[in-house]
């Protein structure tokens, strides 16, 4: 079990390749050490941004030993175990339990669509197969799939390890029902929305799990620790920093533009696994720029190995 209780700054890691589509394990190493040290809460391993979708079901595994080896309990680890089945959600499940990920997460089953009583039954299973805290990923944009807040309600009802959601709906006016679903016990909202973060904490999300916090880790974390300050102006002020960043996404495909940034930096991530390919030029161009902002603002990090020589 965790140490400590779910929320804050959890950067949604990317998992970074060779150019043979091969998991740089050496890359990964610095990639963490640089999220660390930048204070991040946790690590959320295996999720989108990490490609789970281009992994074979061992090398997730393999994924997940390798993040809970070198976080080395550092930070609170979550890895995303969730499937098409829940047989094989199930036995992920399970498995990363035995290799000590700290908070199992299962996004929502995609390409089929789920009834209600579906995804409960799915979430029940996968609960009672385990003992570590869960917590559910809700993205309907890329999966078709919305867990609502009356399902999150039944399972939380019959799970008492059901602890939380990664919800990336962009529903900013679902987070005060969404608290109230585990009833007197507390439950862990964190927001997806990278562009939502300063929003999604006034209404009471615990957190924020962010793929840019790859690319600028302690812009989030400050601006995390200057809501809970009080120190509202500068909260906003670096939610607005962090905008463009989150909105050049869409210069490119998901999630190429993450990994082209950390290239850019210095922090290099490998290729996306295909068929996604490399950023045109001109996207890149605008990509630079957005990280010429940052740089001024002197909040793109220097690789842990490089500023140790």
């Amino acid at each position: 079990m965790p140490k400590q209780a779910l929320g804050g700054i959890v950067p949604a890691l990317v998992t970074p390749f060779r150019q043979d589509e091969r998991i740089d394990y050496n890359a990964w190493q610095n990639i963490i050490d640089v999220q660390i040290a930048s204070g991040v809460d946790g690590l959320f391993a295996t999720g989108g941004q990490g490609e789970f979708f281009s992994l074979e079901q061992e090398e997730r595994i393999v994924a997940l030993r390798f993040c809970r080896q070198h976080v080395a309990g550092r930070v609170t680890l979550y890895g995303n175990v969730g499937c098409v089945t829940t047989r094989e959600t199930v036995k992920l499940a399970v498995q990363a339990q035995g290799e000590g990920v700290d908070v199992i997460v299962v996004i929502t089953p995609y390409y089929l669509k789920p009834t209600e009583d579906e995804l409960v039954d799915h979430y029940l299973e996968v609960c009672r197969a385990v003992r570590q805290p869960v917590v559910a990923y809700n993205i309907p944009e890329r999966t078709g799939v919305e867990l609502s807040p009356a399902a999150l309600t039944r399972i939380a009802a019959r799970c008492e390890n059901f602890v939380g959601l990664k919800d990336s709906s962009g529903k900013l006016d679902h987070i005060p029902e969404l608290l109230r679903v585990a009833g007197e016990r507390p439950f862990a909202v964190f927001i997806g929305r990278d562009h939502m973060i300063y929003r999604a904490l006034e209404l009471g999300a615990a957190g924020a799990v962010t793929a840019c916090a790859n690319v600028a880790p302690r812009l989030f974390v400050d601006l995390y620790r200057a809501f809970r300050e009080g120190r509202m102006e500068e909260a906003q002020r670096l939610q607005a920093l962090a905008d463009p960043l989150r909105q050049a996404f869409g210069l490119h495909t998901f999630p190429s533009v993450v990994k082209t940034a950390m290239e850019m930096i210095g922090i290099p991530a490998g290729p996306c696994r295909k068929p996604v390919g490399p950023m045109p030029e001109a996207a890149r161009a605008k990509l630079a720029a957005v990280l010429d902002k940052l740089r001024e603002e002197n909040y793109l990090p220097v690789p842990v190995r490089a500023a140790s020589r």
